[in-house]
């Protein structure tokens, strides 16, 4: 049985597959991660890791999840097409069966997640921690609780809504006691308005 078909009976929780098609089940340390469905993965993507590589000064790598929480299991052959489209860029692909940053947190300890500005509102969305709701804390606090035990942190890119204004992390609403979890791209150092939405719908 090969690493991917590990993944999907739940004997692994990772995999790594670099740009020459090679698979390992060890995974990085500490490492820096642009999370998304990749469908299909466009100039904004390959930017946005470029621009938190600048600011971080450490290689990037891609990460899907077979698993999401709004969708079904990610079927293998879509796998497969969306990984080979991720490779091409010339970075490695992390394989996860994590849907939300608490897994994926405890998977890749220490890591930094580069994400958008719509998936840092999701963060502090509760309906996404239905399960995470214990005691008087609330399923957020708990859900960044685990994620920041685990010693990660997120960059966060920004975006133009639908009015033309350029919302960026100072438009939502962190805790004080998580924002040392959060880093900010500033406009000048990463913009785009590319979405995957988008492309599928023009073709």
């Amino acid at each position: 049985m090969n690493s991917v078909d590990r993944l999907y009976a739940e004997e692994i929780a990772g995999l790594v597959i670099d740009a020459d098609g090679n698979q390992s089940e060890s995974l990085p340390k500490k490492p820096l991660v642009l999370a998304g469905s990749f469908n299909p993965i466009h100039r904004g993507h390959k930017d946005l890791l470029s621009a938190a590589m600048a600011m971080t000064g450490d290689n990037g790598y891609y990460e899907i999840s077979i698993r999401n929480v709004d969708k079904p299991l990610l079927l293998k052959t879509e796998l497969v097409k969306r990984s080979e489209q991720v490779l091409k860029n010339g970075k490695s692909l992390i394989l996860t069966s994590a849907p939300r940053f608490t897994e994926k947190s405890s998977i890749l300890p220490g890591a930094t997640f580069v994400i958008g500005f719509d998936t840092c509102v999701r963060l502090f969305d509760e309906t996404y921690y239905p399960d995470h709701a214990v005691g008087s804390e609330a399923a957020v606090d708990n859900s960044l609780d685990l994620i920041e035990e685990n010693g990660c942190k997120f960059i966060v890119a920004g975006r133009i809504n639908s009015r033309g204004e350029f919302q960026d992390l100072s438009d939502v609403s962190v805790p004080q006691r998580f924002r040392n979890m959060f880093r900010e791209l500033t406009e000048s150092q990463f913009r785009s308005d590319l979405s995957s939405t988008e492309m599928r719908e023009r073709f």
